[in-house]
């Protein structure tokens, strides 16, 4: 799907929306195809990272899993869920019991956003 037909499949688009689907595009040379699977991808990585990371009490491999799903969130657009993952990072690096509520939310924000765009 091009980005302005997921724009519009999506009703929301431009600084309020979960994904930057300009950046997206960009990101993937403006390859649909490329589009599409990397939005699965994130979804699916996403999902497990945040119940691995629930399960975790090693500090350090909780600071890889945030680390790691920010990388992938800005590789998609997804500017909260980045900015929500820096910020965790640096908690973690303060307390190891820090909270990740805010996180879920984000990336529940931005599930539900790749949910409408691929079944839009």
């Amino acid at each position: 799907m091009a980005p302005s037909s997921m724009a519009r499949v999506s009703g929301r688009a431009g600084p309020q929306a979960p994904i930057d689907l300009v950046q997206l595009a960009t990101n993937t040379l403006g390859n649909r195809d490329l589009e599409v699977q990397v939005l699965h991808l994130f979804k699916s990585q996403s999902c497990s990272t945040l119940e691995r990371l629930e399960q975790e009490t090693d500090t350090t491999v909780r600071l890889d899993l945030v680390h790691t799903l920010k990388g992938s969130a800005r590789a998609i657009g997804a500017g909260r869920v980045a900015d929500v993952c820096e910020n965790l990072e640096g908690r973690l690096r303060q307390t190891s019991d820090a909270a990740t509520e805010g996180l879920t939310a984000a990336v529940d924000e931005a599930n539900s956003y790749i949910r409408d765009l691929l079944t839009g």
